[in-house]
């Protein structure tokens, strides 16, 4: 079976997926089209569930070849023109499932498409500095480089963790959580990060330059993973 799931940003697609694999014994795979390299969402997914099967771009062709008693669910991107995908959605007898009001996702179709803004930086490889981050996003989500109505990232921090962090205009949102991975504290991380923003005249040039600021110097990088290590074996000597 195949579930295609759009909505407008924010509007929880990735959430009730993510509800529907925790509620099924199935065999289950996830597909997002419009996420290129910034894979945040099925990081997250892979984090959660190592079970599932996270496609790339590139991968669509399995989509063709169902196995017996396997779920697919395509998370299609709020950009993304529906009608030129309507055709390989029936192709595959998908069932549409829509997160929100329909007549929203067609407000943000027909109104705000052309303004909306869509800010995608990969950092796969950067370890930030966690004061700064925290810095950098109250600023991003109050305002600082542009009207915001969604952000998300995954970033390696100093401390080893890779941490996931999620904003919706208008909604309560969460601190940042640790995604359950394995600590990174030998050199540049070797596994995904990176972050997307949506929202209105937001100036790319100066969030670039700021989130760039929070980078930790190649010159630190071994000392300050070297001071964490040695806290961690001193913890456990002492357990």
């Amino acid at each position: 079976m195949i579930i295609a799931v759009t909505g407008p940003p924010g509007a929880g697609k990735t959430h009730w997926i993510r509800e529907q694999i925790s509620q099924t014994q199935q065999q289950v795979r996830y597909f997002n089209p419009g996420e290129g390299s910034v894979v945040i969402d099925g990081t997250c997914i892979a984090s959660d569930f190592p079970e599932v099967e996270i496609l790339t771009e590139g991968q669509e062709f399995e989509l063709f070849n169902p196995e017996p008693k396997l779920t697919t669910y395509i998370e299609l991107p709020w950009h993304l023109d529906l009608s030129s995908v309507q055709p390989l959605l029936e192709q595959l007898n998908a069932k549409s499932v829509v997160i929100g009001n329909e007549n929203i996702v067609e407000s943000l179709t027909e109104i705000h498409t052309s303004q909306v803004q869509i800010h995608r930086s990969l950092l796969s490889g950067e370890i930030l500095d966690w004061s700064s981050l925290a810095v950098f996003w109250f600023e991003l989500i109050k305002g600082a480089y542009g009207e915001v109505i969604r952000a998300k990232g995954i970033f390696d921090i100093v401390s080893g963790e890779s941490i996931y962090g999620d904003f919706v205009a208008g909604t309560m949102n969460q601190e940042f959580v640790a995604l359950d991975v394995p600590l990174w504290l030998a050199g540049r991380p070797q596994r995904f990060s990176g972050l997307e923003i949506v929202g209105f005249d937001l100036n790319k040039a100066e969030l670039s330059q700021t989130l760039k600021d929070c980078f930790l110097p190649e010159s630190q990088i071994s000392y300050y993973q070297q001071q964490i290590q040695t806290s961690l074996e001193t913890e456990e000597i002492n357990l």
